[in-house]
């Protein structure tokens, strides 16, 4: 058995050290960058739902909720009859999170309050949004 040094294992244990402490940081800037998505009201892609699946199921739980409920609205914005009615229901779902901000505020609700703008935005832009008549219903 021929033993150099036992420096060589101490430098493998810190190196490992460093990469585990390198994945962390990798993991909690990834957390942070899908949060900071959320927070513009912007949808998540699958790959981003994955991980937060596996890295933090309580904010997956919730990007979730705000999936549904931006599906939701776009559904009801795409069956609007008139510019008006897709305006009023705009109105509608802010004033509905208003009065749950009033309770006291929080980052889940700032999250619903920008994916419903976000949402109200993209529809705008839409052929289906221009061929709306302008009146109310």
């Amino acid at each position: 058995m021929n033993i150099k040094s036992v420096q060589p294992v101490s430098d493998y244990f810190k190196a490992m050290q460093q990469y585990k402490d390198a994945r962390a940081t990798q993991g909690q800037s990834q957390l942070a960058s899908i949060r900071n998505i959320l927070m513009l009201g912007k949808k998540l892609r699958t790959d981003e739902m994955d991980y937060l699946q596996r890295h933090d199921p309580s904010l997956h739980d919730q990007a979730l909720s705000l999936s549904m409920e931006r599906q939701a609205y776009e559904y009801a914005l795409q069956n609007s009859r008139s510019k008006a009615d897709a305006n009023y229901y705009n109105t509608f779902k802010l004033m509905q999170i208003a009065g749950q901000l009033k309770q006291g505020g929080s980052e889940e609700l700032q999250m619903r309050t920008n994916s419903i703008q976000e949402a109200h935005r993209e529809f705008l832009q839409s052929s289906k949004y221009a061929s709306l008549r302008s009146g109310g219903a």
